[in-house]
């Protein structure tokens, strides 16, 4: 499948958009009413890592929340034990 300059486009402001959100909701200004650097020039956002630890973006990590790889390994265990049991 080739995708177009429109898919680019699309998933370049979609993750710009996110970032940028983060950028003025968590990061916030950087003296008082000025806005950080980044939403003064938002393309930068792109290409940017954001390594960020909060909350807000590792939430998994910080309620350990299981992944769906582990959730699926833990329900073949069980059927595994069940059937198991079950021969006896």
């Amino acid at each position: 499948m080739e995708r177009s300059q429109a898919y680019y486009r699309h998933q370049r402001n979609r993750v710009i958009q996110r970032k940028l959100n983060i950028v003025k909701n968590v990061w916030g200004a950087v003296d008082g009413n000025e806005d950080h650097p980044w939403a003064k020039e938002p393309g930068r956002l792109d290409k940017a890592r954001m390594n960020c630890s909060c909350k807000m973006c590792k939430y998994e990590k910080h309620y350990d929340v299981p992944k769906a790889s582990l959730k699926s390994k833990w329900d073949v265990m069980g059927q595994e034990i069940e059937e198991y049991f079950k021969e006896d």
